[in-house]
């Protein structure tokens, strides 16, 4: 039981570290610094959150905009 808990947890990491490496190369290029580069990645579900607000305009596309 404590082998499945371990391996689960160690997906788990890899999994949020993958996430916050992808996400901090995805500021990077946007042409964010190294400082924000940095918290985009630590913070990064509202990293996406804020970049979604900024390049979409929600709802646009159902006023026929």
């Amino acid at each position: 039981m404590s082998v499945v808990v371990a391996l689960l947890g160690s997906v788990a990491l890899v999994v949020v570290a993958a996430l916050v490496v992808l996400t901090s190369a995805g500021s990077r290029r946007r042409g964010a610094g190294w400082s924000a580069t940095l918290a985009s990645g630590l913070l990064f579900p509202l990293a996406w959150v804020v970049w979604y607000v900024r390049d979409e305009r929600p709802l646009a596309h159902y006023r026929g905009r």
